[in-house]
């Protein structure tokens, strides 16, 4: 039986058209005629990922692009999109731990990625070859120059820990969860260097996060921060820290945590191990997708005065509904080009009565503006690579010149 080899698709919305391609192989040209048996050549362009590999974006206006993995042997390897090279191509790739002597990566971690490009930041945890690992390393650029830190005072991570990390005017932090299960935020303020906090021990009124939960996290303004996870019950719990402006009584103003379970504004349960997908609006305002107990898509936003949630997956179609997510994955969103537009992808469940792989595990997108929501089959649409399903295959987004969508495929 020929061993599976997984390489990561890059499924793109371009002037209009949906088109996808393999950053992993390219097709290479062959002198055979078109009536040829012989079927297109592939080279290998960068390398492999693992089956469970984390996977990060990152990306811009003008459509460059970064994308982060785990390679065979566990090091970190981050691939560059060059729209300014002939035609536009994958320009090439950097495995960080032969490169600059990064730590290798823990089986099956997660990345996080923040910044901009040229400026970026790569957030995993290590594989502890020399001290038991799960610690929290900081790949840094810097001009398109890398160095890496390890934070080897914070707690070590649980095993298979989520990861999300966000960057404010104030400086960067990082979220996992330690081996009690616990919300941990790593912070790394310049000069100052590293320093952590258990926020579920610290905030009052923190419930411990289930123990499949996932984490996701955004930061905005001078230092606000909003993380989000899975309280015991699978019910979306956030967390915001707040700066707080001075006043006549205070003129220094201050910083506080606080606790806000969204299900008292009526969101359901999530399916346990789903990870929560968050975006900003252009006002600021928070909103979070996530699966609910059905598997399907559930949209909480603050609209500025108060929360709404709003059934996407069931209402799209003119309530005909969405396709149901497919077991293990997750979304991931992006905000769209129109005021308030958001598109969120994730992987669907094979229809009833289809054959074997015939629409399972495809890519969905599901696309809204205004409340009124539509979805749209695009593994279908487009025959898309089969997704990894023994390791259930990450998926990630950026909206650069318009929405790119990656996941994991195995051949």
């Amino acid at each position: 039986m020929a061993e599976k080899v997984f390489s990561i698709i890059e499924v793109a919305e371009q002037d209009g058209k949906w088109g996808y391609s393999d950053i992993n192989f390219s097709e290479r040209r062959t002198p055979d005629p078109p009536d040829s048996d012989e079927g297109p050549a592939w080279r290998q362009v960068s390398p492999v990922p693992v089956a469970g590999s984390g996977l990060a974006a990152a990306g811009s206006a003008e459509d460059d692009r970064r994308v982060y993995y785990q390679d065979l042997d566990r090091s970190v390897v981050g691939t560059a999109y060059e729209p300014s090279s002939p035609d536009g191509r994958w320009a090439g790739y950097r495995v960080f731990t032969t490169w600059i002597g990064a730590p290798s990566a823990d089986a099956g971690s997660a990345l996080a990625v923040t910044g901009e490009i040229g400026d970026l930041r790569v957030h995993y945890l290590d594989d502890g070859r020399l001290d038991g690992g799960r610690r929290l390393v900081r790949l840094q650029e810097r001009s398109r120059e890398w160095t890496y830190t390890v934070c080897a005072d914070a707690p070590r991570a649980s095993p298979i820990s989520p990861l999300a990390a966000v960057t404010t005017g104030q400086g960067e932090y990082s979220y996992y969860l330690d081996g009690r299960g616990h919300v941990v935020e790593v912070s790394w303020l310049g000069a100052e260097g590293w320093s952590s906090a258990d926020l579920t021990a610290g905030v009052e009124g923190c419930p411990t996060p289930s123990p499949l939960s996932r984490l996701t996290a955004v930061g905005r303004g001078a230092d606000s921060r909003l993380v989000y996870f899975l309280d015991g019950n699978d019910r979306p719990v956030q967390l915001e820290h707040e700066v707080v402006e001075g006043t006549k009584k205070n003129p220094e103003g201050g910083v506080v945590w606080r606790v806000r379970s969204l299900s008292a504004y009526g969101a359901p349960a999530a399916t346990a191990g789903s990870r929560p997908a968050v975006l900003l609006t252009a006002e600021g305002h928070p909103r979070l997708y996530y699966l609910d107990a059905d598997r399907m898509v559930v949209e909480v936003g603050f609209n500025g005065r108060g929360w709404d949630v709003d059934h996407a997956g069931v209402d799209a179609d003119d309530g005909a509904g969405a396709p149901a997510a497919a077991d293990g994955s997750s979304p991931a969103a992006v905000a769209g080009a129109g005021s308030g537009a958001v598109q969120v992808y994730y992987l669907g469940a094979a229809d009833a009565g289809a054959g074997p792989r015939k629409g399972d595990d495809h890519l969905i997108e599901l696309r809204g503006a205004g409340g009124v929501w539509t979805a749209r089959r695009l593994g279908a649409e487009l025959d898309l690579p089969d997704v990894a399903t023994g390791v259930p295959s990450p998926i990630t987004a950026i909206y650069t010149s318009g929405p790119r969508v990656y996941y994991t495929s195995e051949e």
